[in-house]
């Protein structure tokens, strides 16, 4: 991902718990886990710095200590699962309560919370936090999963009526998918 962590990611959420979980890209039978490339997760983290989601000092603190990509992928795994199945079933956020007793968080003088640990402790407290924020908030019920069959990736639907996560990307490959499919093409 060197370079181009950008053209990686079809779609960059302002949520930060969004763009974790969409870190696996599946299309039809090929996964590709940007947390298992060369410097997966530090380019991510770039990124992440980069959009303004996370702050110099968030990430200067996160690496105060080793973040283990195995653990942060199985948080990754569980809640992908979650949300995966989101309608009617239980979510278990009181789990998320856990992490952030690991690893508190304080607000620094512009509100933004920071872990008081580094590493895995400090990364898994700042998405719960985020997580716990969100389904307070009422994001939770708005959150869809792409449309597209090639595509997984998790969005924010605040209209209520978008498909996909990215008209860039995945609208405008259904809708050309589906003209070529009505001119007989396909």
């Amino acid at each position: 991902m060197e370079n181009n962590s950008e053209t990686a990611y079809s779609f960059v959420s302002q949520y930060l718990f969004i763009n974790f979980l969409n870190t696996i890209n599946i299309k039809k039978v090929s996964v590709t886990d940007f947390l298992d490339e060369e410097n997966g997760l530090d380019d991510w983290l770039s990124l992440m710095t980069q959009q303004g989601i996370l702050n110099q000092q968030q990430v200067e603190k996160l690496y105060k200590s080793p973040i283990d990509v195995e653990r942060v992928k199985e948080f990754r795994g569980q809640w992908w699962g979650y949300l995966s199945v989101l309608e009617g079933n239980e979510i278990p956020f009181t789990s998320l309560a856990t992490y952030t007793e690991d690893a508190p968080l304080f607000i620094d003088k512009t509100f933004t919370p920071v872990p008081s640990k580094g590493g895995t402790e400090g990364f898994l407290a700042l998405l719960s936090f985020e997580m716990i924020q969100a389904f307070q908030q009422g994001v939770f019920n708005k959150i869809k999963k792409c449309e597209s069959p090639v595509c997984y990736a998790f969005f924010i639907d605040t209209s209520g009526r978008r498909k996909w996560c990215s008209m860039e990307v995945c609208g405008n490959r259904e809708k050309a998918r589906k003209h070529y499919a009505k001119k007989g093409n396909v």
